[in-house]
């Protein structure tokens, strides 16, 4: 298994989760864990990046508001969805 399906499955678990607490899980370096993560992303999943208590930020995945989906639509049409 890849680690970019290794990091979605831990994003799929629902919690929120630092580069630092996935790299760790995975024995990988946050840098990897932050491309992979920019990855997922360009192939359409919601990961959602926010400021964690101690700082630093925490990754979950989510599903995209309505008013992101309108902003897509609006920067590239429908074919953003095909």
């Amino acid at each position: 298994m890849s680690i970019q399906s290794k990091v979605l499955n831990v994003l799929r678990t629902g919690k929120n989760f630092s580069a630092h607490a996935i790299a760790k899980q995975l024995r990988t370096t946050e840098g990897t864990v932050a491309a992979r993560i920019s990855e997922l992303r360009a192939q359409g999943y919601a990961i959602y990046s926010n400021e964690a208590k101690n700082g630093g930020t925490a990754y979950r995945l989510g599903r995209p508001s309505r008013a992101m989906v309108a902003v897509a639509f609006a920067a590239a049409g429908s074919a953003v969805f095909n």
